[in-house]
């Protein structure tokens, strides 16, 4: 009798695990890519870097930190470039125009960057770098775009002919 209860039980198990694992297996393992889409270049010499992190640690400036590290070709002064097999979960990336070709993103004496730079979710950058948290967005789905619009210290946004924000 004790055999049976046993048996039984072992049956249970088998049926549950096997109608439950499908789902659970499948949301473990779900992967997608982010397309990100860089605008505002204000000119096509260099690079375009793309820095992805999966975590606060590190962001935004340690690209050793970064899940994943790229740089895109600058074309009329625009850049798309595509991470593929990212696992589903919440991520930030920053961006920079690596106007000289060196690798690295160029600051001046005070920390400021030379070169333009950008964010998932465009956050303000007025006093300083963004938080991770300000710059993440979840990825759950099989193609996520992103729209970043480089921004460069020191330019200021002006209305122009009453065009709300065009840079001089």
């Amino acid at each position: 009798m004790r055999r049976i209860g046993r048996f039984l039980f072992v049956v249970k198990f088998v049926a549950a695990f096997s109608l439950l694992a499908p789902s659970f297996l499948g949301a473990q393992g779900e992967r997608g890519a982010i397309v990100v889409e860089i605008t505002g270049f204000r000119n096509s010499h260099g690079k375009a870097g793309i820095l992805l992190f999966s975590r606060e640690k590190g962001f935004p400036a340690d690209h050793r930190q970064a899940r994943e590290a790229r740089f895109g070709t600058i074309r009329e002064n625009a850049c798309r470039v595509a991470l593929e097999d990212i696992p589903y979960g919440s991520y930030a990336v920053i961006v920079f125009h690596d106007e000289n070709g060196d690798g690295a993103l160029q600051h001046d004496l005070f920390g400021t960057p030379r070169e333009g730079v950008g964010a998932s979710r465009n956050p303000s950058m007025r006093f300083g770098p963004p938080r991770f948290r300000d710059a993440r967005f979840t990825l759950d789905s099989p193609e996520l775009r992103l729209a970043i619009s480089m921004r460069y210290p020191g330019k200021r946004r002006e209305p122009v002919n009453g065009d709300g924000g065009a840079e001089r």
